[in-house]
């Protein structure tokens, strides 16, 4: 089997309802999710899905340099090479640009799902195998009035999810105390809830934060400070029993290794592009355990494709101690319906061929605003 030629598509989608708070966190407000789906095919007619999900004011890379440097560099390095061989197509990768690990991250997630799909097995067999099946999740209650936040949480509540990640970084201390004093008297003690100001505080400001946390039993402490300030998110780790749980600090495997020297993680976050596809997030979780240190699988507000992708992965891991995410599938619209996937707050994960996830191609069509393409016509690097 070899690749043949690959689609880049830069898919658009919105929220559900257009809500125009639902996008709003510390460092701004989104309307619209910019993904870049990637498409690989084989010579076999096997075509395997990945998926990039960038916000630029979290990740490095936007929507567009991310299509830039797949036409141009990594699409063609991968042409003719065969799916199978992730070492080698990684070194073609790295070859042909050492950086951009969110846009190698959607050919490598792409090439699990041809595997799954040429075998007839799931994508988790090819990721240290089935662990469990029924992967518990969190809802996101992103930033909006204290009432409406109040009452989104209880809403979630409601529809079977025992854990919620609100989003801090309000403009005023005082306001986020009162935000987590109040969500947590709204929803009761048996919710576990965490927080996440996506980088709102000093480090002053987040120290100052530990105490509030502490006393209303918070779960997890995200990304309290600069992503560049590992020094900074170091002295917050060893200030609290709560786990600190970097995001926009790990955006490459190698971002995960300065994590671990600098004791400034306490609780990995996995996704399925960062620290660079399936392939990287097997890494980390090999790496944090050497280390003893937990991992959970998160989502950046994925279409269907990362978010089955994701769960493939999270059904791998040994131990599970936290919820994990896939908000996507049911805060915007979709290329796939994952109707049934949520069952009482928690991801069934499907045992069919690759993700186990049809992407209906209409509706790929309708979202995506331009598609590239490479094939062994156009595969000539400089």
């Amino acid at each position: 089997m070899k690749i043949t030629k690959v689609e880049i598509m830069a898919t658009d989608v919105p929220f559900k309802g257009h809500q125009e708070n639902v996008g709003e966190i510390a460092l701004g407000k989104w309307r619209c999710c910019r993904f870049v789906v990637v498409k690989v095919h084989t010579d076999e007619g096997i075509v395997g899905h990945g998926e990039s999900a960038p916000f630029a004011r979290l990740s490095q890379l936007g929507q567009k340099p991310i299509v830039d440097v797949l036409t141009d560099y990594l699409a063609p390095a991968v042409i003719g090479m065969d799916p199978f061989q992730l070492e080698a197509i990684w070194r073609a990768m790295d070859r042909a640009t050492p950086y951009a690990a969110q846009a190698k991250g959607a050919i490598d997630m792409a090439l699990y799902d041809i595997m799954g799909k040429k075998t007839g097995m799931p994508a988790y067999n090819f990721l240290g195998g089935l662990v469990r099946r029924e992967i518990p999740l969190q809802a996101i209650v992103t930033i909006d009035t204290l009432d409406n936040m109040k009452q989104a949480s209880l809403e979630w509540v409601d529809r079977g999810f025992r854990t919620i990640r609100i989003k801090l970084g309000l403009g005023d201390l005082k306001k986020d105390c009162r935000l987590v004093r109040e969500i947590r008297k709204a929803v009761g003690d048996d919710i576990k809830i965490r927080v996440d100001p996506n980088q709102a505080y000093s480090v002053k400001e987040a120290l100052k934060m530990i105490p509030v946390l502490e006393e209303n039993d918070v779960e997890i402490y995200e990304q309290p400070v600069a992503w560049d300030d590992l020094d900074g998110l170091a002295r917050v780790n060893a200030a609290t029993w709560i786990p600190v749980m970097p995001h926009e600090s790990m955006s490459s495997i190698q971002d995960v290794k300065a994590l671990v020297d600098h004791r400034a993680v306490s609780l990995f976050s996995l996704k399925t592009d960062r620290p660079g596809g399936l392939t990287k997030a097997r890494i980390t979780r090999d790496l944090a355990e050497l280390h003893n240190i937990p991992c959970v699988v998160m989502s950046s507000v994925e279409l269907s494709v990362s978010t089955f992708a994701s769960m493939q992965f999270a059904a791998t891991l040994k131990d599970l101690p936290f919820a994990c995410e896939a908000s996507g599938v049911y805060e915007i619209e979709d290329i796939a319906d994952s109707a049934g996937r949520i069952v009482n707050g928690s991801f069934i994960v499907p045992d069919g061929p690759g993700f186990g996830v049809e992407v209906d191609e209409e509706r790929l069509r309708y979202y995506t605003k331009q598609t590239w393409v490479c094939d062994e016509r156009s595969a000539v690097q400089d």
